[in-house]
């Protein structure tokens, strides 16, 4: 199992070249074919409206978005220089959220930016993870390491942490180090060992740990423990109970799409 094709979110911001550099690097170490989209898009919907209320706005607008992905387009030039990496280029003025969706119904991952603020439409993880079906990466703030060498599997009984296992796999068999988290109640010692085990059949040697609910939260909890033990990748499964849920009792994911130190491979 790899990933032979890889969708790149290029969309302008300040990240895009950490993006592209991280993105390139990934697939000169695990291998696969780069297709960076970029696409420019108003974040949101009033400053579009404003723009376009009259047509010198729009002109404006067209002629802003042009020079952004003109930019971009530049950035991958000079990060792709002298690398042998088999790489296609797709931009244009659409919501990068509705064409990476697209992209990835014939791809086997996509890779993210971390979020930063800016006038442009980004790409919600979890919302393309659950619409297109296929696993995410989005980079975190810290500058991530290739091969990622210490991986924290957050887990609990739920398919989308099965999904995100699995996706993930290629990952797991490279690092040094794989360990099989699970926080309070929603699950047991039990079956973090055969998560590990089950890891351990597919050639990836895993600790597991389970660790007692604390105030701070689950969320809190995961971060905490991968900050303190070096992780610099987190694998979970992303909604595992239905997002309105979430939004009005809390829950980790939600907690984990504000933003992350560390990258974030999900599926849903």
């Amino acid at each position: 199992m790899t990933y032979a094709d890889i969708v790149v979110d290029a969309t302008p911001s300040p990240t895009v070249r950490q993006t592209l550099e991280v993105a390139a690097e990934f697939a000169e170490t695990y291998g696969g074919r780069l297709s960076v989209t970029a696409f420019a898009w108003p974040r949101t919907s009033i400053l579009n409206d404003a723009l376009l209320g009259s047509a010198g706005g729009a002109t404006l607008q067209a002629l802003a978005f042009g020079e952004a992905l003109e930019s971009t387009q530049a950035i991958q030039d000079e990060v792709f220089a002298g690398r042998q990496i088999l790489t296609d280029w797709c931009s244009g003025i659409s919501d990068p959220n509705l064409i990476l969706r697209e992209h990835l119904l014939t791809a086997d991952l996509a890779i993210l930016g971390a979020p930063a603020s800016g006038p442009f439409a980004t790409v919600d993880p979890t919302d393309l993870s659950a619409r297109s079906g296929a696993p995410v990466l989005q980079i975190g703030s810290h500058r991530p390491r290739t091969p990622y060498q210490h991986i924290l599997l957050a887990w609990k009984d739920t398919r989308e942490a099965r999904r995100a296992m699995h996706e993930a796999l290629p990952l797991l068999k490279r690092a040094e180090r794989v360990v099989v988290l699970g926080v309070g109640d929603e699950v047991g010692s039990e079956r973090l060992a055969q998560a590990a085990e089950h890891l351990g059949r597919h050639q990836v040697p895993a600790e597991h740990l389970h660790l007692s609910k604390s105030a701070a939260g689950v969320c809190a909890q995961i971060l905490q423990h991968a900050e303190v033990e070096g992780c610099d990748l987190l694998v979970s499964g992303a909604y595992s109970r239905p997002r309105y849920s979430e939004n009005v009792f809390g829950g980790v994911t939600r907690e984990l799409v504000q933003g992350l130190p560390l990258s974030w491979f999900l599926a849903h």
